[in-house]
């Protein structure tokens, strides 16, 4: 499912989007650990290592966040109409297979 999301946003818009979506959860962490490893300050590497291994944690529902978000950016930020997914249907689709295997 996580797989056809990222298949339906190949334009350049749900690039754009999917690359804000992840600064916004987790792209800003991952910089912060650069430029402190870089510059030797603790601050910034504490800070980035700690929101890095939180979003890794169990339970922690960081794809789909993302993707939900970087759904809503192309739709109401870039209005882009093209290429539209259900998460809705692909939800039903999901539990489905899931409920056909049992």
């Amino acid at each position: 499912m996580v797989w056809e999301v990222i298949t339906t946003m190949k334009t350049l818009r749900g690039l754009i989007s999917l690359f804000i979506s992840y600064m916004i959860f987790h792209g800003w962490a991952v910089l912060f650990f650069i430029i402190g490893s870089i510059a030797g300050n603790g601050w910034l590497i504490g800070i980035g290592s700690a929101v890095i291994l939180f979003w890794f944690g169990p339970g922690t529902p960081v794809i789909p966040l993302i993707l939900v978000v970087a759904l809503i950016i192309q739709r109401y930020v870039f209005f882009e109409s093209t290429h539209q997914v259900s998460i809705k249907e692909k939800w039903k689709e999901l539990n489905q297979k899931y409920q056909s295997k049992k």
